[in-house]
């Protein structure tokens, strides 16, 4: 999600997972209410087209639990 947008799909297999669980889409609502990600389509939220993006904030928080380079 760094280098570009995602899907849920792309997301639950980026992590090896084959299929959009109930716990990704959890995990997914928690993010976007910490506003560590947005959505690509703020209008239209259960588009099919929809695909999410990492915010200022959330490359912050990356940043840091990356620690000094």
């Amino acid at each position: 999600m760094a280098e570009s947008p995602l899907s849920k799909a792309e997301l639950a297999a980026g992590l090896g997972h084959k299929e959009i669980s109930g716990q990704l889409n959890k995990v997914v609502r928690v993010l976007l209410g910490d506003q560590t990600i947005e959505h690509t389509i703020p209008d239209k939220p259960n588009s099919r087209m929809q695909r999410y993006r990492i915010t200022a904030k959330g490359k912050a928080l990356l940043a840091e639990k990356r620690g000094p380079a």
